[in-house]
């Protein structure tokens, strides 16, 4: 397993000097000068799309160009998942029909992971919570649609952590039943961070259910750090990694 931090690329050697294997930049701010990111593990990015980039309604705008051109520049670096979350670009307008969107989010995605396919990089959308996009917040279904449309998922514990707590559940930490719902079969990317969004604690059972169904799946890639920062990054960072290679320990 490797572990990682999305972050910016200002913060990309206190990430790598805190003994993390890589970074995951924001897709839509990639340079179009690759030496820029010389000597830099960019192996994941996440956004995708600029906010101003919609996919459904009548301010939809042509996609795919877009898409194209950011896969190009990532391939550049060497960038092997792309990760699409892009809230504010797939959510849906008053007024629309939200299964065809679903169905055409699904579309949308093949459609980038067979461009992204010839440079050996793995489309792998994120479900998001509802406070971010009304297109794919439930994980498990999410992941199920991928599958069938031919492309990998990312499986994130803070938005399906903030979707279970949202609709009032009785019990204090989500099942195993739960993650197994949620997380069908293994994913191909990774992001971490409790419900919070701080970094998550081996003890947490919040996250813990989440840890164990993905080594039960035998889920052995990338696992990047998406949190909220405080004050000092370094020994944030620092105590994170330690956490993590906790929580995922095989025994």
């Amino acid at each position: 397993m490797k572990f990682g931090v999305c972050c910016g690329i200002e913060d990309a050697g206190i990430v790598l000097g805190c003994g993390f294997d890589y970074v995951e930049l924001g897709a839509n701010n990639l340079s179009d000068d690759p030496n820029r990111f010389e000597g830099i593990p960019v192996e994941a990015t996440n956004l995708f799309f600029a906010s101003s980039i919609k996919l459904f309604g009548r301010e939809a705008t042509p996609y795919l160009d877009v898409a194209r051109a950011t896969v190009d520049r990532a391939a550049r670096i060497g960038v092997k998942t792309m990760v699409i979350g892009s809230g504010a670009s797939r959510n849906a307008p008053d007024g629309t029909d939200m299964e065809v969107a679903e169905r055409e989010f699904l579309l949308i995605a093949a459609a980038i992971g067979d461009y992204a396919r010839k440079y050996g990089i793995t489309i792998a959308p994120e479900s998001l919570n509802r406070s971010e996009t009304n297109i794919g917040n439930d994980l498990g279904f999410l992941a199920r649609g991928l599958q069938y449309a031919g492309v990998g998922y990312t499986a994130d514990s803070y938005h399906v952590l903030y979707e279970w707590h949202a609709n009032d559940p009785s019990e204090a930490f989500p099942s195993d039943e739960h993650w197994a719902d949620q997380i069908p079969f293994a994913p191909t990317h990774v992001h971490i961070a409790d419900l919070p969004r701080y970094a998550p604690k081996p003890a947490d059972p919040m996250v813990q259910g989440f840890a164990r169904r993905l080594l039960t799946l035998g889920y052995d890639g990338r696992v990047s750090l998406e949190y909220r920062r405080g004050a000092d990054f370094e020994a944030e960072l620092t105590r994170a990694l330690l956490d993590l290679k906790v929580l995922f320990a095989r025994e």
